[in-house]
Parts: C-alpha cells; structure tokens; sequence
C-alpha cells in the first residue's frame, strides 16, 4: 500500500494552513539582541524542525532568567516540511523505505503518547478502510504534512519566555560584530543573533557537465529538477536529456508522464495522453538504481562478520593511527557481500558449508562485490531491449526480497554496515586518500544499490521504457556538447549519439566548498567563518568542524553549528528523515543552553553592578 494525502483526512490536511497562518500572523520582529538572547536556525526542513524540537525540550527544564527569541528562516511558508516534502507536491512523488522506520520524535527522551510516529499518525487520521502496516511506503506529500502536524505540537511546546518567529526569507550572508554577536542578512532584513545553526539540506547546485564558456546557463539547461515545477516549461514534443538515473531521475520521468495527465492500467502498461516528451537519461557507469522491497522488522540480512566486535577491533586500531579503508575495512565488505549472496543461495547460515562452496568455485564464477557495485548490463539485440530485460530482472529480485534473492542480500550488505563504517569514518577517522576512495568511487554505487526506490516505481520506469518514452541508446559514458547555433544539446557516446532539446540535472548535489556551488557557503568562507575541512591533502567539500558541529573558523570559537546534509564528508551517510543517524541537535541545544545561562549571568551581574551605581 502507497499512502497518499488523499487518504488522510481534511483535518489532518489542515496542517499546513496553521503554518502558514503562524507566519503571517507574527507581530513585529526585534531584529536586535538587546538584552534578550537571540538564537537563529537557518533551513526549515526536517533538521530545522528536529532541532527547535530539541532547543524547546532542553530549555523547557530551566527557568529562564531572561528573554530568547528563536529567529527560523526558510525560503517560504513550508516551515517543517522543507522543499523535499513540501505538501503540495504530486502524491506519486514517493519516499523510498517504508513508513515504520519514520518517527519525528527522538523515542530516546520521553515523548507523551500523542507524540505520533508516522505509521501510528495515519492510523488515527486516515479516512480509508485499509490496514495500515509498517511496510507501507508514503507520498513525500503526506509525509510532509505529518511533518507540519508535529511542528504544530511543537509549537505548543515552546517555553513561555521563548519568542518564536517563522521567517519566510532567503539568508544570503552572515558576518562577525563587534561584540562577537552574529549579524544574518536575509533579502529584506538584518538579524542579530548569539547563536546559528545551519539546517540547510540540499540547498547545492551541481556544476554543469558542459563549459559554457563564462555565457550565461541556457535556460533549457536545467541544473536541478526541484522544485519539481521547474519542469513544467519543458513543451511535449520535445527531448530531455537527463543526467542520473537515480532517485531524481524516477522523479523527472514520472512528473513528465503521470504529472501530466499520463496513466498506468492495471496490467502496468503506460497509456499514453500526448503531453509526453521524451526521455534519455544516462549516467557516469550507465546503471540505473536498483529497486528494492519493504526494510523492516526480521525479514532482512543480518550481518555475519561485521558487528560490534569488528567494530570495537576496528575502534582499537583507529586509536594507534587512522584507518585505511581500503586495506582495513573494504576487504570485510567484500567478504560480507560475497557470504551474503552465497547464504542466501543456498539458503543456510552454516559458514563452513558456504566457505567451502565458495572456495569451490573459479574466480571467474564467483559473485563479488564488483558485481554488485558495477554489474554489465547483459546485452541483446538492442541497447533499450537490454536494459528493460535488466530491469525486469532488477524487478523480479526485489519482489523476491533479502531473504530470497542472493543480489538483493548482497546490496543489504551496506545498508547495514553503514552505520558501523559512519563510526570510523566521522571526523577524517581515514587516511585522507582512502577518504577519498570512498566519497569518489564507491559512494555512490553503495547508494546505487542499497537505497533503491519502492519496487513500484520501478515498475513504472519499466512500464515508460516499453512505451519508448524514456530511451537509452548508450553502454559507455556520454559527452554533452551544446549547439549554441541550434540551442540544442548532443549526446554523444561511442556507439551513438543523439540530440536532445533540453538537459536536467537528476543528481543530488554534495558540498563543494571549492567548486563554490552555494552562494552562502561561499560568503561565509569569504567571511573567514568557516574554512574547509581538509584531510591529507583530501578536502571532501565540507567545512571543518568538531563533533557537535562547531565549525573551525581561522579565529576564535564562533557559536556557528551544522546538522544535517551539511556535515557529509565529515559525517557519512546522513537521512533527512532520522533522528537517529548522525544527530547532532543534542549537541547543538546542550552548547545552546550553556551559552544562553553564560549570558544571562553576565546580564544579571551587570544590572546588579549597575544598581549599586544608583545607589
């Protein structure tokens, strides 16, 4: 089952209007400390709301000695949601794991019962007769409305003595004042603040694969596909080449078919309705995602050699010098990965019997982590036949699951691990060029093939393809060139080449400090507020920072925090969703409180030095 907004009902739906209400009805904002502590949480996405979440907890236990204003900016209204879950987005837009691993609330602390995880949250305001299970997937619509309804309750759960203001504006810059205080510029305003958070997601851009020579972007050149109506200047009898064919390419095809009126029967073949263009994604190995089913409870691998003991063997080494992940952890991996498929082949958990097995079998027969990560496509007559035949193969596994298909066991292999491989790696804990092994190789096809989408969607990018609409025509990387004469852009590899009319980017974008791919990044490097984190030579793009968060300026402490997709390359494999993975709200609210009662004690000595002045 696929929630959907449309199964909820019209109350709970009700959720956005009392944000955006909340933020058109803010009095007049002091945009100034003066006397009162003044804190700023820049991106209101999920990290934002985790966070305020986190602050108004922590703070709900002290007696607040003096006034705190939180300042939380957002590009617009979607406070709590974010752009990636903003609820009025189509509802074939999907998540990709099912709906019990999702809880807004951090179970870690003591949450009331009305503090709802997802699953639960549809049970009580669904408006359909239908069962609601923990393996169920969900519009990124609908979760973005459960989002907006727990900042709802988060809002009633602010201290009386905080001052709340949603701020539907673009922060642009931020500078260091006098009085070490911070100074935020937004399009419209100046703001005053003790302390900043950044919570900004995925607020990147990817450099174009084409050098324009310094001229301006063509507008048929699109550097990202969100918010998703940017495709909607794309005209129908047109051809769109599409860079990925990940996550965000599957949202591209689907939102330039289904978005438009197209429809899948029930036998899952594509009707068509003319308003289609045509579709030619590529990527740089030419492999689409794999799909995968619903993760959850005991229905999943379970890891044999990598588990806390490796991972405390591991810890120990890491003491006496920085690990190599190529040398030291890489080979476990691809032990794993081969015992995983092999397990599940000959469907037994004895590791003599499998290690026997596989010591019987040539290195040309046997399945290892190279061709999991970077499989070939088996070829037929054609380039398209061929990759619909792969898919149905992709397909059919995931239908199977972990438990049954050896390829599908094999890719659990890093979604499991990850989080153990996140502990050694966070804070540069690899050399710096086995760090960069890592980021630049594997990366990539770790998330390739672990963090598919549901097997539904897949079904529909086969369906596309039989339908000819989505095309490929490549089994090597391609060159872009750009016909500035013609306005039209050639795809060019090997074995063909092809003209298309226009170009979007399907790729999420990691931080770049280098490659300057954020305007407020880059001003605040400009600003000396921040400096990039290097490791060996290594700089994966990311700021320095410690382990709460705090970035390293070239001067003194700076009460500047980052959480979430801003910390990759110091922290691994964040999930815009979790509360778990990699949290640093904790840290970041725990410094906060500190500072705020560090604050008010400087204030009050000064009112009492002052008083006795007057006396």
């Amino acid at each position: 089952m696929i929630w959907k907004s449309e199964h909820i009902t019209a109350k709970a739906r009700n959720s956005q209007n009392f944000v955006h209400k909340l933020v058109s009805r803010q009095p007049m904002i002091k945009t100034k400390c003066d006397g009162t502590f003044n804190v700023g949480i820049v991106g209101a996405g999920p990290k934002g709301l985790y966070a305020l979440e986190e602050l108004f907890r922590i703070l709900k236990n002290e007696k607040l000695r003096a006034k705190c204003r939180v300042f939380w900016w957002n590009e617009n209204q979607d406070f709590g949601s974010g752009p990636n879950y903003q609820p009025n987005q189509p509802d074939h837009l999907l998540i990709n794991y099912c709906i019990g691993h999702i809880d807004a609330w951090d179970r870690a602390s003591h949450q009331p019962s009305e503090h709802l995880n997802l699953m639960d949250w549809i049970i009580k305001h669904k408006k359909i007769k239908q069962e609601v299970q923990p393996t169920d997937f969900a519009s990124r619509a609908l979760v973005g409305i459960y989002l907006q309804h727990v900042l709802m309750q988060v809002v009633n759960l602010k201290p009386k003595a905080i001052e709340l203001y949603l701020i539907p504006e673009k922060v642009s810059n931020v500078h260091t004042m006098s009085n070490d205080n911070l100074l935020v510029e937004t399009d419209f305003k100046e703001y005053e603040v003790n302390n900043l958070l950044f919570t900004t997601g995925h607020c990147y851009h990817n450099i174009p694969l084409i050098n324009f020579k310094r001229k301006k972007i063509p507008e048929n050149y699109i550097l990202s596909a969100y918010p998703i109506e940017v495709l909607r200047k794309i005209p129908s009898d047109k051809s769109v080449g599409i860079i990925g064919w990940g996550l965000t390419f599957i949202d591209v095809a689907l939102s330039l078919t289904e978005g438009r009126g197209g429809k899948f029967n029930a036998h899952g073949k594509y009707i068509a309705n003319g308003n289609e263009p045509v579709l030619l994604p590529f990527s740089r190995n030419q492999l689409p995602i794999m799909p995968r089913g619903p993760i959850y409870g005991d229905k999943i691998y379970r890891l044999q050699y990598l588990n806390k003991n490796w991972l405390q063997t591991m810890q120990s080494i890491a003491k006496k010098r920085k690990l190599d992940f190529r040398n030291d952890i890489f080979p476990w991996i691809e032990r794993e990965v081969t015992f995983a498929y092999y397990s599940t082949f000959l469907q037994t958990q004895e590791k003599q019997i499998i290690e026997n097995y596989i010591k019987s079998l040539s290195e040309e027969e046997r399945f290892n982590v190279q061709d999991l990560l970077f499989p070939k496509v088996p070829k037929t007559e054609n380039v398209q036949n061929s990759y619909i035949q792969y898919l149905e193969f992709l397909i059919a596994e995931a239908v199977k699951g972990e438990l049954k298909s050896p390829l599908m066991a094999a890719a659990a292999v890093w979604r499991e691990v990850s989080r153990l491989v996140a502990e050694l790696y966070k804070e540069s804990g690899f050399t710096g060029d086995s760090h960069r092994y890592l980021d630049k190789e594997l990366f990539g096809a770790f998330c390739r093939t672990s963090y598919g989408p549901p097997i539904a969607n897949m079904k529909k990018i086969l369906a596309l393809m039989k339908a000819d609409i989505i095309q490929t025509h490549w089994w090597k990387k391609v060159e872009i060139i750009y016909k500035d004469s013609e306005n039209k852009f050639l795809l060019r590899s090997e074995n063909a080449q092809k003209k298309v009319d226009f170009i979007v980017d399907a790729r999420i974008a990691r931080p770049n400090l280098a490659g300057k791919n954020s305007k407020l990044y880059q001003n605040l490097q400009e600003n000396n507020l921040v400096k990039p984190l290097d490791n060996e030579g290594y700089q994966p793009g990311i700021v320095e920072m410690n382990y709460k968060g705090n970035v390293a300026s070239s001067g003194k402490k700076t009460a500047i925090y980052f959480y979430g997709a801003n910390t990759e390359g110091f922290l691994l494999d964040n999930d815009s969703l979790s509360r778990k993975k990699n949290n640093l709200a904790p840290y970041w609210a725990d410094e906060t409180l500190t500072q705020y009662l560090n604050f008010t004690s400087i204030n009050r000595a000064r009112t009492l030095k002052t008083n006795k002045k007057c006396i």
